[in-house]
């Protein structure tokens, strides 16, 4: 039986299982995957240099005006609610397709690099799942996001640097109060980070509550710089 080509394998699954685009369910090229250049380009990127960090930023001091557990932040894109990078999310996040979350992370990754090219970063740690989340959904999506920022920056991730001590509700539907109610004392990292300088990473950021109650366990291991770095920022 002769071998079939990958790209001639391709081809005839496509013509079966044809290849659309996650978000607008359009055929893709060949040379496409997961998403088409259209939607992509479609994305409600940040475009001005530091543009996402003052608004992240000044969410942050904000809504918690003492804060000192986040240094910097990066976001790559502005999410809107059923927008395209919803759908996107919605594909990685439980949908089953976590190469999509590692395509995105390389995305984040170049525009990190780009926004901070000068930056001494010592490892990248994803935003934990519950245990019982993780076994749910098969993976954590932070953590894929997290591997796709690595390729580009070739900083290492720490995948077991924090940990979730507790289940916690999804922060969707909770006021400001609620959210930090629902996260308090919800991170712990079992090893000491001695003037460690980090990326912490997750796929949207709202208020920031979650990140950094996260970041405050880290800057208690020892810590000394924290950014955090999302694919995208959600209107809070």
């Amino acid at each position: 039986m002769p071998i079939l080509s990958p790209h001639l394998l391709r081809n005839l699954l496509h013509l079966v299982y044809p290849n659309v685009c996650i978000a607008c369910k359009s055929l893709l090229a060949d040379d496409e995957d997961h998403l088409c250049r259209l939607c992509v380009g479609d994305f409600d990127r940040f475009m001005l240099p530091g543009e996402s960090a003052d608004a992240m930023m000044a969410s942050l001091n904000e809504h918690f005006p003492s804060q000192t557990e986040v240094d910097d932040a990066v976001s790559l894109y502005r999410f809107h609610k059923d927008g395209l990078l919803q759908h996107a999310i919605h594909a990685f996040k439980y949908d089953g397709l976590p190469s999509v979350a590692v395509q995105l992370g390389e995305q984040l990754g170049k525009h990190l690099s780009a926004e901070r090219p000068d930056a001494r970063l010592d490892g990248i740690v994803p935003l934990p799942l519950h245990k019982l989340k993780f076994i749910e959904r098969g993976y954590n999506q932070a953590e894929k996001l997290a591997q796709g920022v690595s390729r580009i920056l070739g900083v290492p991730v720490l995948v077991d640097t924090a940990k979730r001590t507790r289940y916690t509700s999804s922060q969707t539907g909770f006021d400001l109060s609620g959210r930090e109610k629902n996260i308090s004392g919800a991170f712990h990292c079992p090893k000491p980070l001695t003037n460690q300088r980090l990326v912490l990473v997750d796929d949207v950021f709202t208020t920031g509550a979650t990140l950094r109650v996260c970041a405050a366990a880290l800057k208690a291991a020892g810590a000394s710089h924290i950014t955090i770095a999302s694919l995208a920022v959600a209107g809070n």
